[in-house]
Protein backbone atom coordinates (compact mmCIF):
# COMPACT_ATOMS: atom_id res chain seq x y z
CA UNK A 1 0.00 0.00 0.00
CA UNK A 2 1.43 3.33 -1.06
CA UNK A 3 2.20 6.18 1.30
CA UNK A 4 -0.36 8.36 -0.44
CA UNK A 5 -3.13 5.85 0.28
CA UNK A 6 -2.08 5.50 3.94
CA UNK A 7 -1.99 9.29 4.30
CA UNK A 8 -5.50 9.57 2.79
CA UNK A 9 -6.89 6.91 5.15
CA UNK A 10 -5.26 8.61 8.13
CA UNK A 11 -6.66 12.01 7.08
CA UNK A 12 -10.19 10.59 6.72
CA UNK A 13 -9.92 8.92 10.12
CA UNK A 14 -8.72 12.17 11.70
CA UNK A 15 -11.57 14.20 10.17
CA UNK A 16 -14.14 11.62 11.30
CA UNK A 17 -12.70 11.66 14.85
CA UNK A 18 -12.82 15.49 15.01
CA UNK A 19 -16.41 15.61 13.77
CA UNK A 20 -17.43 12.95 16.30
CA UNK A 21 -15.85 14.91 19.15
CA UNK A 22 -17.61 18.10 18.04
CA UNK A 23 -20.96 16.29 17.92
CA UNK A 24 -20.51 14.74 21.36
CA UNK A 25 -19.33 17.82 23.24
CA UNK A 26 -21.35 20.55 21.51
CA UNK A 27 -23.73 22.11 24.12
CA UNK A 28 -27.37 21.54 23.29
CA UNK A 29 -29.96 24.26 23.61
CA UNK A 30 -32.47 23.63 26.41
CA UNK A 31 -35.71 22.00 25.36
CA UNK A 32 -38.65 24.41 25.58
CA UNK A 33 -41.80 22.74 26.89
CA UNK A 34 -44.99 24.70 26.11
CA UNK A 35 -47.00 25.48 29.23
CA UNK A 36 -50.77 25.58 28.91
CA UNK A 37 -52.09 28.82 30.45
CA UNK A 38 -54.34 28.34 33.45
CA UNK A 39 -57.77 29.90 32.95
CA UNK A 40 -58.35 32.69 35.42
CA UNK A 41 -61.55 32.39 37.39
CA UNK A 42 -63.84 35.32 36.68
CA UNK A 43 -64.52 37.62 39.60
CA UNK A 44 -68.10 38.10 38.35
CA UNK A 45 -70.18 35.32 39.91
CA UNK A 46 -73.42 37.01 40.91
CA UNK A 47 -76.69 36.10 39.18
CA UNK A 48 -79.92 38.11 39.24
CA UNK A 49 -83.28 36.60 38.32
CA UNK A 50 -86.99 37.07 38.82
CA UNK A 51 -88.91 34.74 41.09
CA UNK A 52 -92.48 33.56 40.66
CA UNK A 53 -94.99 36.42 40.48
CA UNK A 54 -97.80 36.19 43.00
CA UNK A 55 -101.23 37.75 42.64
CA UNK A 56 -101.30 40.15 45.56
CA UNK A 57 -104.71 41.85 45.32
CA UNK A 58 -107.55 42.25 42.90
CA UNK A 59 -109.20 45.66 43.02
CA UNK A 60 -111.73 44.63 40.38
CA UNK A 61 -112.43 41.77 38.01
CA UNK A 62 -110.26 43.35 35.31
CA UNK A 63 -107.36 44.77 37.37
CA UNK A 64 -104.87 42.50 39.16
CA UNK A 65 -101.91 43.44 41.35
CA UNK A 66 -98.78 41.30 41.31
CA UNK A 67 -95.74 40.95 43.56
CA UNK A 68 -92.56 39.88 41.75
CA UNK A 69 -89.35 39.10 43.72
CA UNK A 70 -85.96 40.02 42.29
CA UNK A 71 -83.65 37.22 43.43
CA UNK A 72 -79.87 37.20 43.79
CA UNK A 73 -77.20 34.49 44.06
CA UNK A 74 -73.85 36.01 45.02
CA UNK A 75 -71.56 33.02 44.44
CA UNK A 76 -68.25 33.94 46.11
CA UNK A 77 -68.84 37.68 45.73
CA UNK A 78 -69.27 39.76 48.90
CA UNK A 79 -72.12 41.86 47.51
CA UNK A 80 -72.29 45.45 48.78
CA UNK A 81 -74.83 47.07 46.43
CA UNK A 82 -77.27 46.33 43.61
CA UNK A 83 -78.46 48.77 40.97
CA UNK A 84 -81.55 47.61 39.08
CA UNK A 85 -82.26 49.01 35.64
CA UNK A 86 -85.42 47.36 34.35
CA UNK A 87 -87.60 47.61 31.26
CA UNK A 88 -91.33 46.84 31.17
CA UNK A 89 -94.25 47.36 28.79
CA UNK A 90 -96.10 50.51 29.93
CA UNK A 91 -99.11 49.46 27.84
CA UNK A 92 -99.49 46.37 30.02
CA UNK A 93 -98.24 47.25 33.52
CA UNK A 94 -99.02 50.22 35.75
CA UNK A 95 -98.80 51.33 39.40
CA UNK A 96 -95.16 50.22 39.66
CA UNK A 97 -93.50 50.19 43.07
CA UNK A 98 -90.47 48.48 44.60
CA UNK A 99 -89.31 47.72 48.15
CA UNK A 100 -86.11 46.15 49.57
CA UNK A 101 -86.04 42.41 50.06
CA UNK A 102 -84.40 40.41 52.83
CA UNK A 103 -80.98 39.92 51.19
CA UNK A 104 -79.51 43.00 52.88
CA UNK A 105 -80.35 42.87 56.63
CA UNK A 106 -80.46 46.67 56.95
CA UNK A 107 -80.61 47.98 53.37
CA UNK A 108 -79.71 51.53 52.51
CA UNK A 109 -81.60 52.87 49.47
CA UNK A 110 -78.97 54.84 47.55
CA UNK A 111 -81.13 55.53 44.47
CA UNK A 112 -84.84 56.00 45.21
CA UNK A 113 -87.27 54.47 42.75
CA UNK A 114 -87.36 56.33 39.43
CA UNK A 115 -89.97 55.39 36.84
CA UNK A 116 -90.34 56.58 33.26
CA UNK A 117 -93.95 55.58 32.54
CA UNK A 118 -93.66 56.47 28.86
CA UNK A 119 -90.50 54.50 28.12
CA UNK A 120 -91.27 51.76 30.67
CA UNK A 121 -87.97 52.24 32.51
CA UNK A 122 -87.31 51.51 36.21
CA UNK A 123 -84.19 52.61 38.13
CA UNK A 124 -83.53 51.63 41.74
CA UNK A 125 -80.43 50.94 43.84
CA UNK A 126 -79.76 49.79 47.38
CA UNK A 127 -76.73 48.78 49.40
CA UNK A 128 -75.68 46.87 52.48
CA UNK A 129 -74.86 50.15 54.26
CA UNK A 130 -71.58 51.92 54.95
CA UNK A 131 -70.82 50.11 58.20
CA UNK A 132 -71.72 46.56 57.10
CA UNK A 133 -69.73 43.80 55.43
CA UNK A 134 -70.54 42.45 51.97
CA UNK A 135 -73.05 39.61 51.80
CA UNK A 136 -72.30 36.12 50.46
CA UNK A 137 -75.67 34.41 50.15
CA UNK A 138 -78.78 34.04 48.04
CA UNK A 139 -82.23 35.52 48.55
CA UNK A 140 -84.53 38.33 47.51
CA UNK A 141 -82.85 41.68 46.97
CA UNK A 142 -86.07 43.58 46.13
CA UNK A 143 -89.79 43.09 45.57
CA UNK A 144 -91.46 44.65 42.57
CA UNK A 145 -95.22 45.22 42.60
CA UNK A 146 -97.41 46.33 39.72
CA UNK A 147 -100.94 46.23 38.39
CA UNK A 148 -102.08 44.89 35.06
CA UNK A 149 -104.12 47.17 32.83
CA UNK A 150 -107.53 46.05 31.69
CA UNK A 151 -107.66 44.34 28.30
CA UNK A 152 -103.86 43.88 28.38
CA UNK A 153 -102.17 41.00 26.49
CA UNK A 154 -101.93 37.73 28.39
CA UNK A 155 -98.12 37.57 28.36
CA UNK A 156 -95.47 40.14 29.19
CA UNK A 157 -91.88 40.40 30.36
CA UNK A 158 -89.74 42.59 32.59
CA UNK A 159 -86.09 42.60 31.59
CA UNK A 160 -82.78 43.58 33.15
CA UNK A 161 -81.09 46.33 31.14
CA UNK A 162 -77.30 46.37 30.54
CA UNK A 163 -76.81 49.17 33.10
CA UNK A 164 -77.92 46.80 35.87
CA UNK A 165 -74.89 46.16 38.08
CA UNK A 166 -73.74 44.57 41.32
CA UNK A 167 -70.80 45.78 43.40
CA UNK A 168 -68.77 43.62 45.75
CA UNK A 169 -66.22 44.10 48.49
CA UNK A 170 -62.66 44.29 47.16
CA UNK A 171 -63.70 44.44 43.48
CA UNK A 172 -63.67 47.64 41.43
CA UNK A 173 -65.90 46.41 38.59
CA UNK A 174 -69.43 45.03 38.46
CA UNK A 175 -69.61 41.39 39.56
CA UNK A 176 -72.89 40.68 37.77
CA UNK A 177 -72.28 37.55 35.72
CA UNK A 178 -75.78 36.89 34.43
CA UNK A 179 -79.32 38.25 34.52
CA UNK A 180 -82.24 35.93 33.81
CA UNK A 181 -85.23 37.47 32.05
CA UNK A 182 -88.42 35.44 32.35
CA UNK A 183 -91.63 36.02 30.40
CA UNK A 184 -94.70 35.31 32.48
CA UNK A 185 -98.44 34.89 31.99
CA UNK A 186 -100.79 37.47 33.47
CA UNK A 187 -104.52 37.75 33.94
CA UNK A 188 -104.94 35.55 37.02
CA UNK A 189 -102.20 32.99 36.31
CA UNK A 190 -98.74 33.07 37.80
CA UNK A 191 -97.05 30.30 35.84
CA UNK A 192 -93.88 31.01 33.89
CA UNK A 193 -93.49 30.16 30.24
CA UNK A 194 -89.73 30.25 29.64
CA UNK A 195 -86.46 31.78 30.83
CA UNK A 196 -83.65 33.50 29.00
CA UNK A 197 -80.28 34.13 30.62
CA UNK A 198 -78.17 37.05 29.45
CA UNK A 199 -74.48 37.35 30.40
CA UNK A 200 -73.77 40.89 31.62
CA UNK A 201 -70.09 41.07 30.76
Amino acid sequence: MSRRTLFLIFALFLITFVLLMIALFQPQSPKVIPVKPVAKESVAQTILSFGVPVVATSSSKSVLSYSLPVNIMSGKNKVTAVQLELQYDPLVLTDISITPGSFFPKPDVILPLQIDTKAGRISYALSVGLTSEGIISKGTVANLTFSVKAQAPTKTIIIFLPKTLVTAQGVSESVLKQAVNTPFTIGGKDDFTSSKAFPMR
